[in-house]
């Protein structure tokens, strides 16, 4: 349902949203405005892209962002899948080695359409407190994504789903029955909320899996405790936005790989294929 408003502006700007009127691309200042300020809103959206932690390809010296699958590097797919669902402000947070990497292939962001700022954690123990660092930046409804993993999960639809739902934060979750994945994350839903998170040390095989991938408000930072210490968004953040009902679960038919190993780029090369 559209709502009425009413607002007071310029002479020249009435006379600039008379002259988009065309009664093809626009039927009306309202559909003028409407179409502007939603492009304005999108190009405001911002994602981090954390690349902290050990992300090492097993039995290498290798980082798996800058790991080549196919014709591109790993954190090359993650900006094509960012940049797809409408995020064209990134901030990539991580070790100093994977940043002068990532900063070789990327730049600033122009070459592949998007914005890019490098922010160096490497004093910052734990993604959670990784996130806490980056405040000032993350004002809006941000995405998060990490450095080390590819996927195929729909960011454009995870958005609208988000965005009606009132909820600090949304997780995609894999909805499958595929005998390729394993999780060492137990999880509750109830409707459309996670009611209950769980790290486990062992992982099993589930038709839930959560995923790393999350949209969240800027109000889920007063969720991490100042002071230096190791705090964690799987083991820390997640349980308590559970239990305050909180955390939602976009339940996606996607794919989801996270890259730790020569066995994991040969999955993900068969599932992504």
């Amino acid at each position: 349902m559209k709502a009425r408003v009413s607002f007071t502006v310029d002479p020249e700007i009435i006379d600039k949203l008379d002259s988009l009127v065309d009664n093809i691309s626009y039927r009306s200042k309202s559909e003028a405005v409407e179409s502007i300020l939603k492009k304005y809103f999108e190009s405001q959206k911002s994602a981090v892209i954390l690349c902290g932690g050990d992300l090492v390809i097993e039995g290498t010296n290798l980082y798996s962002p800058l790991v080549k699958l196919g014709s591109e590097t790993i954190i090359e797919k993650i900006i094509g899948q960012v940049k797809k669902g409408g995020f064209r402000n990134i901030i990539i947070s991580g070790k100093s080695e994977i940043l002068k990497g990532a900063f070789t292939l990327l730049k600033n962001g122009e070459g592949f359409g998007v914005n890019i700022k490098y922010f160096d954690d490497n004093e910052v123990i734990g993604d959670a407190k990784a996130l806490e660092k980056l405040r000032d930046y993350i004002t809006s409804t941000t995405l998060f994504v990490p450095g080390d993993s590819v996927f195929s999960i729909d960011l454009k639809d995870m958005l609208n789903f988000h965005d009606s739902h009132n909820s600090t934060a949304s997780i995609a979750v894999l909805n499958t029955t595929s005998e390729e994945y394993e999780t060492n994350a137990l999880i509750t839903i109830r409707g459309n909320k996670i009611t209950n998170y769980k790290k486990i040390e062992t992982k099993i095989k589930s038709k839930l899996v959560p995923t790393s991938i999350m949209l969240f408000e800027p109000s889920l930072l007063r969720y991490i405790p100042p002071g230096n210490m190791n705090w964690k968004i799987h083991g820390d953040l997640l349980p308590i936005l559970a239990k305050e009902e909180s955390l939602s679960a976009y339940l996606s038919n996607g794919n989801w790989i996270k890259i730790h190993s020569f066995k994991d780029l040969e999955r993900a090369r068969n599932l992504l294929s």
